[in-house]
């Protein structure tokens, strides 16, 4: 169990490198991130359900410049791996989902105040850089090859303290709740569903971009139907 906690603490640290310091090519998107983490974990299902909701939740929040925004991704890679591993230690997979979510939303916000101690502490590094008198490639390398493992190293923390702190509330609190209500509190994945088709929705709305998504919504319709017609066939 503890080594795939280091293996998706380890996977956080990537998460939170391409979110906005290093290659940004949409690995942290939570849709794909959460996916990783499920098939690293042996578990697809419940990382892919995680990353879905947080994708749209998080869809109108992007690491523009030097925006505050909530840390939406490395939040949905710690609550894939709560989710999985929770499920799988206390037997009660929808009670696990439940309270994965709930801590994914808490640690996005935990890491919204982490990137802007990370920003603070990334100035003053090149701050110290421009006051030198004589400024080298290899020093300017060296500058940006530190804020990067500071990244890497933050998002790793992050996702570590995440998963270890709630895996010990969740497996305090479990007990005191019960079994009858998980099926219940699996509802709480269709609340997270529904707002965020709420916040897609409303892009498309602000956007005036309706065609995209009735053509969508219609190609959808008449694969369900062909689908149908075709099993009514068979």
């Amino acid at each position: 169990m503890w080594q795939d906690v280091v293996v998706v603490s380890l996977w956080g640290g990537f998460v939170a490198l391409d979110t906005t310091a290093a290659m940004q090519i949409v690995i942290s998107r939570p849709l794909v991130s959460c996916s990783i983490v499920g098939l690293l974990l042996g578990s697809f299902s419940p990382g892919f359900i995680i990353g879905l909701m947080f994708e749209l939740i998080y869809l109108d929040e992007l690491p523009v410049g030097g925006a505050l925004f909530n840390e939406g991704n490395l939040g949905a890679t710690v609550a894939a791996g709560l989710a999985i591993l929770l499920g799988r230690e206390s037997g009660r997979p929808d009670l696990a989902v439940a309270f994965a979510a709930l801590a994914g939303l808490l640690v996005s916000k935990a890491g919204a105040h982490i990137v802007v101690a990370l920003r603070t502490l990334n100035a003053s590094i090149y701050t110290r850089l421009m006051e030198r008198p004589r400024i080298t490639p290899g020093a300017v390398t060296r500058a940006h090859l530190l804020c990067l493992l500071l990244m890497f190293a933050a998002g790793m923390g992050l996702t570590l303290a995440g998963l270890v702190l709630f895996f010990f509330v969740f497996m305090s609190l479990a007990p005191l709740v019960p079994a009858g209500w998980d099926l219940h509190l699996r509802s709480l994945v269709y609340v997270f569903l529904g707002i965020g088709c709420a916040v897609l929705l409303y892009l498309f709305y602000e956007r005036k971009r309706w065609w995209p998504l009735a053509a969508g919504a219609g190609l959808g319709l008449l694969f369900w139907l062909l689908t149908a017609l075709a099993a009514g066939g068979g």
